[in-house]
């Protein structure tokens, strides 16, 4: 493999790992139109909830999309954590998993913060199109979680409006830093 093709690959990876952040972001941030600048407009999402078995969708991931962030409007706050990349190109097109650590807030029935965390594993299908990656299909596996009572304290309190964990709103500090 000549140098060229070998700096393409690596510029390729990156761009592949830059998709996946964007999307988890778009969770966190409950910006469904960044969810959807993720995938192309047929991309589909694949996710059944194997622990709980409240939710199952496979079919478009634009309409997934709207559907998720309303979902996520239960939760108080959310972080998802990417890590364990692996990537195969093939030329335009590529597959890779992730691994996925999330961290939920919701409150329950009771007015009781609870935690709900979990780990899965994204699969990814991806392809490049005029230079842009973007995803055709993800499947998600969860494959483990953990729901108790809240102990994480977060700093909402007494913080100024920069500073509070914003979702949703565009509100977020970090609107003024990173623009997609």
């Amino acid at each position: 493999m000549d140098k060229e093709t070998k700096l393409l690959q690596v510029w390729d990876r990156q761009e592949i790992e830059q998709l996946m952040y964007r999307h988890a972001r778009s969770l966190d941030r409950m910006d469904s139109e960044l969810m959807k600048s993720t995938y192309w407009p047929e991309g589909t999402e694949e996710l059944e909830d194997t622990i709980t078995g409240q939710f199952e969708w496979n079919d478009s991931a634009w309409e997934f999309a709207p559907l998720a962030m309303e979902g996520f409007k239960n939760y108080k706050i959310t972080q998802h954590r990417i890590s364990n990349i692996l990537i195969q190109l093939d030329g335009d097109k590529a597959t890779a998993e992730s691994y996925v650590l999330a961290y939920h807030v919701h409150t329950d029935e009771n007015g009781v913060d609870q935690e709900y965390i979990l780990g899965a594993r994204h699969h990814f299908k991806l392809e490049k199109r005029d230079d842009v990656w973007k995803i055709l299909h993800r499947s998600t596996i969860l494959d483990w979680n953990m729901n108790k009572p809240a102990t994480a304290k977060w700093a909402t309190e007494g913080a100024s409006e920069k500073h509070l964990p914003h979702r949703g709103d565009m509100k977020d500090d970090s609107y003024n830093y990173i623009k997609l």
